[in-house]
């Protein structure tokens, strides 16, 4: 059993979003549903976690929610983390369908510490109490945050998407700074580590740079030595890969090249198990 516990869909028509643009032309087109089980059937993947692109938008959530495609069994909504009336009126509307497992907001849209304000870190905790998690889309910059909020929200399940985005274009070397605020990050429990979004980071720029499993290889051992198979996952980040000119099904192989050193048991964690227990997913196949 496997879960990508991460990819997008976006209608252009239907919703405005600051991205995808035309500074993406290969994606700044409708990227919908058929495309979606098309990418997912080159690799087998019967499984899918749908992450927001659009902040405090339950529209974009529902779209997703109504189609209920048996492939999508998790959606992942933006809500208003600020207005705490009109939070909890969007959870009461999207805990309606079985599928809404959780929350993201994308924090480049705001102030570095935005996260730190007490009015987010209250509505993380109503977030919280409706049992729902937190993908927390941080770069390094977000990091050090991280086991701030798990420790002021200590019954909020978080995810750390694309390993918080290392500067790879930079250098491939692991940087000291993010370790150790990754290693304060995974002392909580609480604290999970999507393994996602790696090739785009390579190259942001020009996406021209070659790569092989070697290029992530040394943040991957750090992630999963710091963390545990049983709180890393796999994610697609489909179809943000493209920019690079890989397909769903190389990128897949990739995450499974990179974990060629686990036990078979410790493998299904990453690869699936972790995934289904964090966001508590249904009907698996």
């Amino acid at each position: 059993m496997e879960v990508d516990s991460h990819f997008h869909v976006w209608n252009l028509q239907k919703f405005q979003y600051p991205w995808p643009n035309e500074d993406v032309k290969p994606l700044f087109r409708n990227i919908e549903f058929d495309e979606l089980k098309q990418a997912l059937g080159t690799a087998n993947i019967k499984n899918a976690v749908f992450v927001q692109c659009l902040n405090n938008n339950i529209d974009e959530a529902k779209w997703i929610l109504e189609k209920d495609l048996d492939v999508i069994k998790g959606v992942v909504a933006g809500v208003d983390l600020l207005n705490h009336d009109n939070l909890k009126d969007q959870l009461r509307q999207l805990s309606k369908f079985p599928k809404f497992v959780g929350v993201r907001h994308i924090l480049d849209m705001e102030e570095q510490d935005w996260i730190m304000s007490d009015n987010v870190i209250e509505g993380l905790k109503i977030v919280a109490e409706h049992e729902l998690s937190f993908d927390f889309l941080a770069r390094p910059k977000h990091l050090g945050y991280v086991w701030q909020v798990a420790k002021k929200i200590p019954n909020l399940r978080i995810v750390i998407d694309h390993i918080a985005k290392p500067i790879l274009s930079e250098s491939l070397e692991l940087e000291e700074t993010y370790k150790s605020n990754m290693k304060l990050a995974a002392e909580n429990a609480n604290v999970y580590c999507k393994i996602s979004g790696l090739v785009t980071e390579v190259d942001p720029a020009a996406h021209s740079k070659p790569w092989t499993r070697q290029t992530f290889q040394p943040h991957i051992n750090f992630i999963l030595d710091v963390f545990g198979p049983g709180r890393c996952m796999i994610g697609s980040d489909w179809p943000v890969l493209q920019l690079t000119g890989a397909t769903y099904k190389t990128v897949n192989s990739l995450h499974h090249d990179l974990l060629f050193h686990l036990s078979a048991e410790d493998k299904q964690k990453v690869v699936g198990g972790t995934a289904s227990q964090f966001y508590k997913l249904r009907d698996l196949k």
